[in-house]
């Protein structure tokens, strides 16, 4: 679905299930913009936003971390991400948060 929001403005939108195959595109190009759950399948989003925002070639990309879990905010904001995202999550907060690293 978040895919569909973001294509929908226009956006070139790449979406992956892993954070193994995330890291390896990474590894190619870099995005304007990560929005990246904290539960995946092979890792956690708050280390790797760290390690995002550690690595001197990707450390000015906004990236804005999603979690269903609404007292996981602090650890959120150690992990030095831009921005917050509870699910669920209202469609025009949602958009709100993504035009203010995209526009």
């Amino acid at each position: 679905m978040i895919g569909y929001l973001l294509a929908e403005l226009n956006l070139e939108v790449k979406t992956f299930t892993t954070i193994t195959s995330f890291k390896s595109e990474l590894n190619n190009s870099l995005p304007d913009l990560i929005i990246l759950d904290i539960m995946l399948p092979d890792g956690n989003g708050i280390d790797t936003c760290r390690e995002i925002k550690l690595d001197e070639h990707t450390r000015a990309i906004p990236v804005l971390l999603m979690s269903a879990h609404v007292n996981i905010q602090t650890k959120v904001l150690e992990s030095t991400a831009d921005d917050f995202i509870g699910k669920p999550f209202d469609i025009d907060d949602f958009m709100a948060k993504v035009n203010k690293y995209v526009a």
